[in-house]
């Protein structure tokens, strides 16, 4: 099956009978969907190898005709419309400071099949910080050291077999992380490697007894990481 009928059978499961009657002139969601990565790719800028921000908020513009037949399907449309986006965005290793969005918007100036798509650039400085994803939770790092084991002194505690008290310590300077494990009872493997003390790379796992965690560096706006300074980390909950 090729990207478009893949495409336009999981739509036609979100917006049901509807499908082959609004599409069957005027824009197709394919065309704004192409049109929405364009401006994604246009606006990417490399901050270093593995760092790649983009927009996280985009304007389809759309004829008067156009913008009435795609709001008669409601929301549905654009969750899948946003799904393929956030694909993208992972498949070309993008970052953006928070889940895509993407908006429609009657533009009189535009003829019926034409799409326009406008980014929205935050004004906002960008700071880069290292967050943990466990068991559905995320925690960001803004300390310099932070602790992770089954105690609770732990900063970040995880209750997971084969977890000792203080079982590693995470090094945050603010661009570069460390890993560094304690002399834990099991030990602290990086993607699969046992390690004493290694570097983190942007992306990667961490494996602490019988706990995964996955490591990831994402941007975020410099009054959102003022905030994250500002809320206690908190730990997770019993993961049995």
């Amino acid at each position: 099956m090729g990207f478009l009928d893949s495409f336009e059978r999981s739509v036609e499961r979100a917006v049901g009978g509807a499908f082959a009657k609004t599409f069957r002139s005027g824009v197709h969601p394919l065309e704004m969907v192409a049109a929405i990565k364009r401006e994604m790719d246009s606006h990417a800028v490399i901050v270093s190898r593995t760092r790649i921000l983009v927009p996280q908020h985009y304007t389809v513009s759309l004829s008067h005709a156009d913008y009435e037949r795609m709001s008669e399907l409601g929301d549905a449309l654009v969750r899948e419309i946003s799904d393929d986006v956030a694909r993208h965005l992972d498949a070309q290793g993008y970052h953006a400071t928070g889940t895509v969005t993407i908006s429609l918007a009657a533009d009189p100036s535009l003829s019926e099949g034409m799409v326009g798509v406008a980014a929205s650039v935050t004004k906002d400085g960008i700071v880069w910080i290292l967050v943990l994803d466990y068991d559905g939770r995320r925690y960001p790092i803004v300390r310099r050291h932070t602790l992770i084991g089954r105690g609770s002194e732990a900063d970040i505690s995880i209750r997971a077999r084969g977890v000792s008290r203080r079982h590693c310590e995470i090094v945050w300077d603010g661009t570069r992380a460390e890993i560094v494990d304690l002399g834990s009872t099991n030990g602290t493997s990086l993607d699969g490697v046992a390690i004493s003390r290694a570097a983190l790379p942007d992306q990667c796992h961490l494996d602490i007894g019988q706990a995964r965690i996955v490591v990831q560096v994402v941007p975020q706006t410099s009054e959102g990481y003022h905030q994250l300074l500002e809320m206690p980390q908190t730990a997770t909950e019993d993961a049995g």
